[in-house]
């Protein structure tokens, strides 16, 4: 609850250069009076909304608040406590003042006079300048009644009488949060699409090597197998031992395979480790932790358990195929010691070979020919096995922008979910529609005491229906302005109770200026003030009056404004 202390002010107005000091909480009901110009909407109306909000109640121009004789040093003082806490705001004109007081030490101001604004109005009243004149002021010539609000006007008023703004200030953050994920999920998009393209060049460029390979080896190979079939006069133990070596090297016309089988299945057996790391890191997060990291909201028990359930399902597939992977790589090993024994025989064969020099001098010089053309066509391998590194690397790239690009996806489709339940139509309209009885209620219960007999109801648009007992329609404006103003007396005090009972507008602070000057008989009246009175001990009544003389038998208190010198002034009666 918001409990106003005081208002203080001077050279605001009419009021001149000293402090002009009203005391908000100490009466109970006190009866405003004074002749036209005297300075009472000053004093009670443009104050408080000026120190408050940084402009009058009234329509009058921010520069007209100055008191037209002095010219400077206008200033106006707002006291109020929430709860434990005591606020001051400070504000003033000639120079320009803007000061929030909280238990005596003043609030930074490093943020713009908007922010600060904001943060009084949000964070310290929780409710804006059309909220505070919806509950604590009726009746001025410039107020603006709830029923001849806007539609947009009337809802922020019923959101923050309900404090459910925040609501709003969440969708607008998740509807930036959104557009930026929109962003993020386009720009991803289009480093998949490079990739792919990147990918289908390095796929056709490694066919196109690995076919000229194959065809420059076909050759050699046909080349070679010619060379030994004309070699015919060669010494039998020659021939027996070329034999030998060319058959050892036949063995090893798949080392390159196999070599690359050794490489593929350790770095398989390194990526399913990885995996299993991950998993292991994923199984201690969902067992040691009951909220997300991204978006801090609680995991339910049963999505945890599914969860962990699925990651021990993978662990133990991965477990196995990291096994398989081992077995595999052992029988690899093997067979890359086999060829490792077959070439240590080859060296063996061919160092008996050189030894026989002019038989086997045109096989070397062949031979030396084939194993140019041979490193040659290995190059070309190499280059083809760096193609297909690069192919990997942009097989990994891809697969980490489609998961990023999943991952986005599913924030998207929860940011649309909160985006339909933090709309006007979502959750802020089921808690409305919740209340909304009750305000009817009350303002059918206001209207019956001052003998306004009809059903008033709002739906969530608050549009009214309003029956008399014949069952006729109305509307609001099709009554006269004594019955208007029951009807926007009935809706006020029904703010006040909502605001009650929800502690978020609620204030002890009512001010009601000239209601009972122009459209409240004397019936009205005396009903309404039995109202008043039934307010509460914590609830400080102002009423503005021009009919002190037929109502001061009513009240115990009076504030009396007269002019001076040019300068308003105040008695207490």
């Amino acid at each position: 609850m918001i409990e106003f202390k005081t208002v203080r002010f001077k050279n605001f107005g009419s009021f001149g250069n000293y402090f002009t000091e009203i005391y908000l909480d100490k009466y109970p009901m006190v009866l405003v009076s004074g002749s036209n110009g005297q300075g009472k909407s000053f004093a009670l109306l443009d104050s408080i909304t000026f120190g408050l909000f940084g402009k009058p109640f009234r329509k009058v121009n921010i520069p007209q608040l100055v008191n037209s004789i002095n010219q400077k040093h206008c200033i106006v003082e707002v006291e109020f406590s929430i709860g434990n806490d005591d606020y001051k705001v400070r504000r003033g004109l000639a120079p320009k003042i803007f000061e929030i007081h909280k238990n005596d030490v003043m609030l930074h101001q490093d943020a713009k006079t908007k922010d600060y604004q904001k943060m009084l109005e949000e964070q310290i009243l929780k409710m804006n300048y059309k909220s505070f004149t919806q509950v604590v002021i009726l009746g001025s010539s410039s107020f603006v009644p709830f029923m001849q609000l806007p539609a947009a006007d009337r809802r922020e008023v019923i959101e923050d009488i309900l404090d459910i703004q925040i609501f709003s200030t969440m969708n607008t953050l998740v509807k930036s949060k959104y557009s930026e994920i929109k962003v993020s999920i386009g720009i991803i998009d289009q480093k998949i699409e490079i990739i792919r393209e990147k990918v289908s060049v390095h796929k056709k460029m490694i066919e196109t090597l690995q076919k000229q390979n194959e065809e420059n080896l076909e050759v050699i190979m046909t080349d070679v197998k010619n060379t030994e079939d004309n070699i015919k006069d060669l010494e039998s133990k020659i021939v027996s031992l070329q034999v030998s070596v060319d058959s050892l090297l036949l063995k090893l016309n798949d080392q390159d395979e196999t070599q690359k089988t050794f490489r593929d299945l350790t770095k398989k057996v390194n990526q399913t480790e990885q995996m299993l790391n991950r998993l292991e890191k994923e199984m201690k997060f969902y067992t040691e932790n009951d909220n997300c990291s991204t978006c801090r909201q609680s995991i339910a028990e049963d999505h945890k358990n599914k969860i962990c359930s699925m990651i021990n399902e993978e662990k133990e597939s991965k477990t196995k195929d990291r096994n398989a992977f081992d077995v595999s790589l052992n029988n690899v090993e093997k067979q890359l010691n086999e060829y490792t024994n077959i070439l240590s025989e080859v060296r063996e064969k061919e160092k008996e070979i050189s030894n026989h020099n002019t038989t086997i001098r045109s096989n070397q010089s062949y031979i030396t020919k084939n194993q140019k053309e041979y490193t040659r066509l290995m190059s070309v391998d190499k280059e083809n096995l760096k193609e297909k590194d690069l192919l990997k690397d942009l097989a990994k790239e891809g697969k980490e922008q489609v998961e990023k690009q999943q991952s986005m996806k599913q924030d998207k489709v929860l940011m649309e979910y909160s985006m339909a339940l933090l709309k006007d139509s979502g959750i802020k309209s089921k808690i409305i529609r919740h209340y909304l009885p009750t305000m009817n209620k009350l303002i059918n219960k206001y209207l019956t005491v001052m003998d306004f007999f009809a059903q008033f109801n709002l739906d969530e648009n608050f549009n009214e229906t309003i029956k008399s007992r014949h069952r006729d329609d109305f509307s609001y404006m099709s009554f006269s302005e004594g019955e208007k103003l029951r009807i926007d007396l009935a809706i006020l005090l029904t703010w006040r109770e909502i605001a009650r009972l929800k502690n978020s507008a609620n204030t002890n602070l009512l001010i009601l200026d000239e209601v009972f000057d122009s459209s409240l008989d004397s019936g009205g009246t005396d009903e309404f003030m039995k109202l008043l009175h039934n307010l509460g001990s914590r609830c400080n009544v102002y009423i503005i009056s021009h009919k002190a003389d037929q109502l001061s038998d009513k009240f115990n208190n009076m504030m009396v404004f007269n002019k001076k010198n040019n300068f308003s002034k105040l008695k207490i009666v």
